[in-house]
């Protein structure tokens, strides 16, 4: 939402180790861009809050998705390098993922391959159901398959993190009324 007279607030084109390279696209939570780690020499996705200014809920919910993600090493699920602020404005660091999401494939789509989508989305998302990390927004524009035929799960803005302690739940640890006895 702008407020009237305010300017939304612009990247620097450099900060840290980071040079923005270009806009990679927009969504409600965040404005993500392509840049250059100077220091590893390695291309990354830059993810900043959207909007002119971002309250203290913005903020918690970025860092939740920062932590969400930090959480979950999968190799169907986006990586995260770092977290910081640039002025009063929260980043995070990701790997950059050629490709493009799922919402952007062709159709129809082979059976086998959505087969093989399936099953690395079933993959990411187990592991980050161990690790406590409910995603709560999977979509097809929250998935990507990469130009080597990956399938990664992106964008964990609205994801809930649980107590990775929580004992797990199935058959024999229910309550004999909910497991049907």
């Amino acid at each position: 939402m702008r407020s009237a007279g305010l300017t939304p607030w612009q990247p620097p084109a450099a900060f840290g180790e980071y040079r923005l390279l270009q806009p990679l696209g927009r969504g409600a939570m965040g404005e993500v861009y392509l840049a250059h780690d100077t220091v590893l020499d390695r291309l990354v996705a830059v993810k900043f809050i959207a909007g002119v200014a971002p309250d203290e809920v913005q903020r918690e919910r970025f860092r939740t998705e920062a932590r969400a993600i930090a959480r979950v090493q999968h190799p169907n699920v986006v990586g995260i390098h770092r977290v910081g602020e640039v002025g009063d404005r929260p980043y995070l660091v990701s790997e950059f993922l050629r490709g493009d999401s799922l919402d952007r494939l062709p159709r129809p789509v082979p059976w086998e391959r959505v087969l093989e989508i399936g099953i690395g989305l079933s993959r990411g998302l187990a592991a980050a159901h161990r690790q406590g990390v409910l995603h709560r927004d999977l979509k097809p524009a929250n998935a990507l398959l990469t130009e080597d035929g990956q399938v990664k799960l992106l964008d964990f803005g609205v994801a809930k993190l649980l107590d990775v302690a929580m004992a797990p739940v199935g058959p024999g640890l229910l309550p004999e009324r909910q497991a049907g006895g």
